[in-house]
C-alpha cells in the first residue's frame, strides 16, 4: 500500500505529461521480463524478445528487474520528445546524481554484466555504452510502434485534460480507479510494493506531481522521487484494453498518409521503412523531421537518418526555414515513384527509372 498525501497547494501543481520514447523504452524492457497481462503484451513480447540482443538483456535486467524495482530515469531525465534528447540529458546529468541513482538498484541482488558496475560510479564510458544499448533496444522494441504509442498516450493526456476542465483535479485523481483510489486528501495505491519508499505514507513536500501515462507500465502505478528531483513522477498504465493493444501492436500499414500504396519495387529496393519515408515526403512537401516521423510512424532519429540517406541518393532535398529543416521530393525522387506506375517507364534524360532505383538502393 502507498498513501500519497496532498495539500491544497499540491493539488494545484498536479499535471499530466507524456515522458517520451526513452521512458517507454526503459519501461518496455521492464515489461519484456514480466509474465502478467499476456492478453495485452503477449504478442509484443514474443516478437520483441528475440530482437533484444547484445547488451540489451543486461541493460533490461539492470534497469528494470520485476523483483528489484526500476532505476529512475524519469525524474533524472524528465519529459523528452525524442530519444536523442533524452539520451543527451542522461549523458549530461551531474556525475553525483548518476552515481546516486544507479547505485540504488545495484544492491538488489540481481546478476549483471561487469561493465554495468561502471554506472554506479558514473563512468562516462559505461554511460555511453548504456545509451548505445538503449538506442538499439528502442529501435526493435518501441520505434516500430512509436507512432501508435504516441497517439495513444496523447489521447490519454487529452482525456485527462477534459476531466480536469470539467471536474478539477479531484475528477482526474478519481478516474485512476481501481489502480489508485482517491480518498481526499490522500491517493491510495492498494497493491504498491515500496522498495525505495518503505513507509506507506508519502508527502509531496511542495514538489509538483507529474502523472505520466505509459503503455508499458502495469498493472500498478510506480512512484519516482529522487531526493534532489524537482518533481515527483507517478507512472501509471495507460493500456488496459486488449482491443486497444491489438491495434497498437499491429504492423504499420504499407501505405502513404494520403492513401496511395507504396510501390512494391521501391519498397523491395530501398527497404520498406525508407520507401514509406520517401512517399510521406512526396505527399507532404516541405514537412519537418518531426512531422515526417509522425506520419511515417517512426522515431525522429530514424526519420532523420532515412531522410539523409534519401537525400544522399538525390531523391529528396533539404531546405531550412528558421530553425526547421524541411524535406521535399526532388525531380529524381518523383521519377522513381512515378516510374513504377506510369506508361513511359519513367524515362527522363535518357535514364530509365529502374536505373535510378538501382543507384539509390546501392547507397543504402
Amino acid at each position: 500500500m502507498l498513501r500519497l498525501h496532498f495539500t491544497v497547494e499540491d493539488l494545484a501543481r498536479v499535471r499530466v505529461e507524456v515522458l517520451g520514447p526513452l521512458a517507454e523504452t526503459s519501461l518496455g524492457l521492464w515489461n519484456l521480463q514480466r509474465r502478467d497481462a499476456r492478453g495485452l503484451f503477449g504478442g509484443w513480447r514474443a516478437r520483441t524478445g528475440p530482437l533484444v540482443t547484445g547488451d540489451g538483456p543486461h541493460v533490461a535486467r539492470f534497469l528494470g528487474s520485476p523483483t528489484g524495482g526500476l532505476v529512475d530515469l524519469f525524474t533524472l531525465v524528465g519529459a523528452a520528445d525524442g530519444l536523442d534528447e533524452g539520451l543527451e540529458r542522461l549523458a549530461g546529468a551531474p556525475v553525483d546524481r548518476l552515481s546516486e541513482e544507479f547505485a540504488v538498484c545495484a544492491g538488489t541482488g540481481r546478476v549483471r554484466a561487469r561493465w554495468l558496475a561502471g554506472l554506479t560510479v558514473a563512468d562516462r564510458r559505461s554511460v555511453g555504452r548504456l545509451a548505445h544499448a538503449l538506442t538499439d533496444c528502442h529501435r526493435v522494441a518501441v520505434a516500430p510502434y512509436w507512432g501508435s504509442i504516441r497517439h495513444h498516450l496523447e489521447g490519454e493526456v487529452a482525456r485527462q485534460g477534459r476531466l480536469m476542465a470539467g471536474g478539477g483535479v479531484a475528477a482526474l485523481l478519481d478516474c485512476l480507479r481501481p489502480m489508485a483510489v482517491w480518498k481526499p486528501p490522500v491517493l491510495e495505491v492498494p497493491h504498491y510494493r515500496p522498495i525505495l519508499h518503505p513507509d506507506a505514507d508519502y508527502h509531496l513536500g511542495g514538489r509538483p506531481l507529474v502523472l505520466a501515462p505509459s503503455v508499458f507500465c502495469g498493472p500498478v502505478p510506480q512512484l519516482f522521487s529522487g531526493p534532489r528531483a524537482d518533481s515527483v513522477v507517478m507512472v501509471y498504465p495507460a493500456l488496459r484494453d486488449p482491443v486497444d493493444a491489438a491495434a497498437l501492436w499491429a504492423p504499420p500499414a504499407d501505405t502513404r498518409t494520403a492513401g496511395a500504396p507504396v510501390p512494391p519495387a521501391v519498397a523491395a529496393l530501398l527497404g520498406r521503412t525508407r520507401a514509406i519515408v520517401l512517399c510521406v515526403i512526396a505527399d507532404h512537401p516541405a514537412c519537418t523531421t518531426t512531422q515526417l516521423s509522425r506520419r511515417a510512424g517512426i522515431s525522429p532519429a530514424s526519420a532523420s537518418e532515412h531522410a539523409a540517406t534519401l537525400r544522399g541518393a538525390g531523391l529528396t532535398s533539404l531546405t531550412r526555414e528558421r530553425k526547421n529543416a524541411l524535406h521535399s521530393l526532388t525531380r529524381l525522387g518523383a521519377v522513381l515513384l512515378d516510374g513504377n506506375g506510369n506508361g513511359n517507364g519513367g524515362e527522363v534524360g535518357g535514364h530509365r527509372a529502374v536505373g535510378v532505383i538501382g543507384r539509390a538502393a546501392s547507397r543504402r
